[in-house]
């Protein structure tokens, strides 16, 4: 009888309703979105040879690079202010609304001149390969799209339209897996960057249309009222927000332009941009719950519970961990995908380090979202900053190893900035020591390193299997520990 009940009251739950609706839709979307796009890159690495897949890599890079600075977190601070607004002060959330889409269009609209004008220079003297000219033009154009649709997505996102940010997803994935797919078929690396400007620039206007008709049902609009007292409180936010990706985006970006310039340089990063289509993909669901708790956590009406709390910092990994298990339990499904043409042991390897490195990165998105909520953006620099600095650092040593290399930064460099930021924020009280004080947590960790282990270093298949159940058992029995032991401690709190 009391177990019923409480299966009334998750049913009945607002909160939980709005979590599972929200996240359905989200990740229905990125799903249908992200898989067809991963398929394309898949596709992509089929047509084209491994060392024209990592210049389009190198683009991809670039186009991620100057994203930040075309970008400046707008997009996040209009779901933050509309979320918080859009009830009670309707006109400011519109003025904030029109102020945040003028201000990154002309951002992104300075980029692309940028890219325009100095797209011959990037190619020769820092990428040297003369042939990326004309892609790197492309890509200023897919920046300003892709800049614009970012602002809209995060008002829709702050209005909780998640439906309509599925529909814009399966569009966007359905014409950049048409686009890329054929643009690269035909005319190589130029024609699947024109294929990703075409299909952005088709999203990016349906998209807006789509806001539109939102805002105007709950009587809102896109003004530019108040600009100037609008754009203040932008970008006090904005810039804190973006300033961390400011600092990793050309890192990452020079890093890739280190290792293009080894040996082999071209076909290292395309080993390594293929492995890690499989990765992005297993943040597909992460990205859109993450998406759904923000607007939620943002409501200052809301009330915190211990569940909900310890959803807010755990939901995500554990849901990581549980989408990468055939991943890590069989890395060869990569290589198998992949084909002959890139190396099994180096994608096994890879593929591995990646999903770390996403599990990494699913444990730091409850702060996060802390970091939003509390406006305590600069604190999230130096998390960054951490990053940024091991990674480039371990590179510099690891760089003749080429993509094995360029994983190993990557990974150690998430790992750092976690470890580190964790205990920061606690001392700093942005969040309380309980949400990850557990002997589990240290269990769980423990047990995902012998099933890595098992996988890329165990050659009997039939052992290999015996194992691995062994432990996916203990590791489930300690997440359910894990999972009491933190509630229970939430509550005598």
């Amino acid at each position: 009888m009391k177990q019923k009940n409480k299966i009334q009251l998750v049913y009945k739950s607002q909160f939980v309703k709005k979590v599972v609706q929200g996240t359905f839709w989200l990740t229905f979307g990125s799903v249908m979105a992200k898989g067809l796009t991963a398929l394309a890159y898949l596709v992509l690495a089929r047509i084209l040879t491994v060392s024209a897949y990592g210049e389009y890599g190198m683009v991809k890079s670039t186009i991620d690079n100057f994203l930040i600075f075309a970008s400046m977190g707008v997009g996040l601070t209009a779901t933050k202010y509309i979320s918080e607004l859009k009830d009670e002060n309707k006109q400011k959330a519109s003025n904030i609304l029109g102020a945040s889409l003028v201000a990154v269009f002309v951002l992104s609209l300075v980029v692309f001149l940028v890219l325009l004008f100095f797209s011959n220079t990037i190619a020769t003297s820092i990428l040297e390969n003369p042939s990326l000219t004309m892609p790197l033009i492309l890509a200023g154009g897919v920046l300003l799209f892709i800049s614009v649709n970012g602002v809209v997505n995060g008002a829709l996102l702050g209005l909780q339209r998640y439906r309509k940010i599925s529909v814009i997803n399966i569009l966007q994935g359905f014409l950049l897996f048409g686009l890329l797919s054929l643009g690269g078929y035909f005319y190589g690396v130029v024609g699947a960057v024109g294929g990703n400007l075409i299909a952005m620039g088709i999203v990016c206007v349906i998209s807006f249309f789509m806001l539109k008709s939102s805002v105007q049902k709950i009587d809102m609009s896109i003004s530019l009222k108040k600009f100037k007292e609008s754009l203040k409180t932008i970008y006090k936010f904005a810039i804190p927000a973006s300033l961390g990706m400011l600092i990793v985006a050309p890192t990452i970006w020079i890093l890739n332009t280190l290792l293009v310039n080894t040996t082999n340089g071209y076909t290292e990063l395309g080993i390594y941009s293929a492995v890690l289509v499989f990765s992005l993909a297993i943040r597909t669901v992460n990205t859109s719950l993450s998406d759904a708790l923000l607007p939620m956590f943002l409501d200052k009406n809301m009330e915190i519970t211990p569940k909900k709390e310890f959803f807010n910092y755990h939901g995500a990994w554990i849901i990581c961990l549980g989408i990468s298990l055939p991943f890590i339990l069989f890395p060869e499904i990569a290589s198998y995908i992949l084909g002959q043409d890139y190396p099994k042991r180096e994608v096994v390897l890879i593929l591995e380090m990646s999903v770390l490195m996403t599990l990494f990165l699913s444990v730091k998105q409850g702060l996060s979202r802390d970091l939003i909520k509390k406006n305590k953006m600069w604190l999230s620099v130096l998390s960054t900053g951490i990053f940024a600095a091991t990674t480039f650092v371990f590179f510099l040593f690891l760089k003749e190893e080429g993509a094995i290399g360029f994983a190993i930064a990557f990974l150690v460099g998430h790992a750092l900035s976690m470890l580190l930021a964790i205990p920061l924020f606690i001392y700093l009280k942005v969040t309380h020591a309980y949400n990850f004080k557990s002997i589990w947590f240290i269990v769980i960790s423990i047990l995902l390193g012998v099933l890595i282990m098992n996988s890329v270093y165990n050659e009997h298949i039939l052992a290999r299997v015996a194992v691995s159940l062994l432990v996916v058992v203990l590791l489930v029995l300690s997440l359910l520990k894990f999972y009491r032991s933190m509630i229970r401690y939430s509550a005598a709190l």
